[in-house]
């Protein structure tokens, strides 16, 4: 069975998941950007808070068994994506505390990330560009994850 998922804003407000139930694949597009930062396009609807909690999820939808195709990177599995959505736990929680002190955004660019993530920086999304969307993209009421 192909089953074709909204999962609300994430990436953009049209991501759409592709889950075969029956196989044990589930195709995530622009959701799972593996072992890297992602795009979330605020101007176009994107949410760092949808992203990560569409990204929960999937988690729920899926088992050890399932394979996971994202829409950067190599195929992965279940360890991966869980890998991914503590990368995106992390990188919230680091921001919501740095603005809960009053930090500016070039205050936080020159923070150092949590140690695990400091690498999963790329072209397209370096850490800078990665933090400009957390900060732009993490209300000053919304809690972080625990």
């Amino acid at each position: 069975m192909l089953e074709l998922i909204h999962l609300g804003p994430g990436h953009t407000d049209g991501d759409t998941l592709v889950l075969w139930q029956d196989r044990k694949l589930v195709h995530m597009g622009d959701l799972f950007f593996k072992d890297r930062f992602p795009f979330i396009d605020l101007d176009h609807g994107g949410s760092v808070i949808g992203y990560r909690d569409n990204v929960a999820a999937v988690l729920e939808l899926i088992d050890q068994d399932t394979l996971v195709i994202p829409g950067h990177g190599e195929l992965a599995n279940k360890a991966d994506l869980l890998r991914f959505k503590h990368m995106l736990d992390d990188c919230i929680n680091w921001m919501k505390e740095g603005k809960q002190r009053g930090m500016s955004l070039e205050q936080m660019q020159a923070t150092e990330l949590p140690q695990a993530w400091r690498e999963w920086g790329w072209q397209f999304i370096p850490k800078e560009r990665w933090v400009k969307t957390l900060y732009s993209g993490i209300a000053d009421d919304q809690n972080p994850v625990r």
